[in-house]
């Protein structure tokens, strides 16, 4: 009963109290304990450069590499990574060293034109530089990096996770299908890839119309968990529906010498000797015939057709063959006539520039120049010009006849692939 009395209840608080005091030193004990735990594992993780009057050499050699002098350099035509190091004046026996061991990756004269290499070294005496490391975008999902390590020099392609997505798009064409496209969201490349399809076929300057309509599949490959780092893959299928030439539906088919073309849905080929218009989105401003002539003033007999477009628009061969002809010419100024199968002739006018063409030898759809306003012009345009045996004639009247049609087995096997890929068109998983 002593708990009861006064001094009895004194003695109870005073123990509690007691208690409650050592609780605390306690829990305070194990919180120190436990935050002098975490200092520790943070020590453990921390690279320590300079301990006990003596340098890590390992960590200074890897701190002088990552602040080493940088050097970022544009792919140009032609540049090759032999041609860039010595541009920059590393030393022959280095270059040597650092194309032998690129060479087991990949070829160091196949630069992307455009792409940005980074070239980080060291100056050495003499004003000397020795190369740290080089990065070489490749693929969009693709690098190509060398390190020097111990003196010697590591190559490795680096990779990272790609996905791949089917795309279906459709839209109206408002003014120009390039454009309707874009606000559709297709991809530009993929829009671009389309016009080339259907060149041979649709003249764009005339046979497009607003409220026409146009549908397109591709596959398309992203960085996964990155869709915003993509690139283009297949174009499946392309359909145009025209008020003046009506619906015209093309279908991608591998043939069985390898060869991608594309086909309407009676296994005809789309593909033709020549494309109906050699540049994309310009207006047709001068037809073939008699005209006045805008510098001279005096009528005179236009042997070619005419098309507006702003300077350093792409120009394509019209149809594979062979240049004959790449110089300032007369009044036409920077010109190009190329030499094509069954007596046709291509020829182009007023360029601003011409693009590379080794051999001499084109393909269908290559670039082969740049509008502008070179020789008698009164402003930037492409003048267009086909010639049978020699003789000029109008390229909007031309009719060549239709490509190759499938038969026999390669035809059921375009069949098959029609309506695989009618498949994926219905397929309700498509982006």
């Amino acid at each position: 009963m002593l708990f009861n009395t006064f001094i009895g209840l004194k003695l109870k608080k005073l123990i509690t109290q007691l208690a409650i005091f050592f609780i605390v030193i306690i829990i305070f004990f194990l919180l120190i304990q436990n935050k002098n735990n975490k200092l520790n594992t943070k020590i453990e993780n921390v690279e320590i450069i300079y301990e006990k009057n003596e340098f890590n050499n390992e960590l200074v050699k890897k701190r002088v590499k990552q602040a080493a002098p940088t050097l970022k350099i544009n792919v140009k035509p032609g540049d090759t990574l032999e041609k860039i190091l010595k541009k920059i004046g590393f030393e022959n026996q280095e270059i040597f060293e650092v194309i032998k061991e690129t060479k087991k990756k990949f070829d160091p004269k196949n630069l992307i034109i455009g792409k940005e290499i980074t070239i980080k070294y060291e100056n050495k005496e003499k004003n000397n530089k020795s190369i740290n490391s080089i990065f070489i975008p490749l693929e969009f999902n693709k690098n190509f990096y060398l390190e020097k390590i111990d003196e010697n020099f590591v190559a490795e392609i680096t990779s990272k996770k790609t996905q791949k997505r089917l795309v279906k798009k459709k839209g109206v064409i408002s003014d120009s299908l390039y454009l309707s496209g874009l606000r559709a969201g297709v991809d530009k490349k993929a829009i671009s890839e389309m016009i080339a399809i259907f060149s041979f076929s649709v003249d764009f300057q005339r046979d497009v119309w607003r409220n026409d309509n146009f549908e397109i599949l591709y596959e398309e490959e992203f960085i996964k968990y990155n869709k915003a780092n993509k690139n283009l893959g297949k174009i499946l299928f392309a359909n145009l529906e025209l008020q003046s030439l009506g619906s015209l539906k093309l279908y991608r088919f591998e043939s069985d010498k390898g060869k991608i073309e594309y086909f309407d849905e009676n296994g005809k080929s789309a593909k033709k000797l020549l494309m109906k218009t050699p540049i994309d989105g310009a207006r047709l401003s001068s037809g073939f015939g008699m005209r006045k002539h805008p510098i001279r003033g005096y009528m005179k007999k236009h042997q070619g057709v005419d098309f507006a477009a702003p300077t350093g628009t792409p120009i394509y061969a019209a149809g594979d063959g062979i240049i004959e002809m790449k110089q300032r010419y007369k009044g036409y100024g920077k010109y190009i006539r190329i030499r094509h199968a069954n007596g046709f002739k291509t020829a182009y006018a007023h360029m601003s520039k011409f693009n590379k063409t080794p051999g001499g030898r084109v393909k269908q759809g290559s670039i082969i120049g740049y509008v502008g306003s070179t020789g008698n012009s009164t402003g930037p345009h492409l003048h267009y010009e086909v010639l049978k045996n020699n003789i000029r004639i109008n390229p909007q009247k031309l009719k060549l006849p239709s490509g190759r049609k499938l038969k026999g087995d390669e035809l059921q096997r375009f069949i098959e692939t029609k309506n695989l890929i009618y498949r994926k068109l219905d397929n309700l998983g498509v982006y």
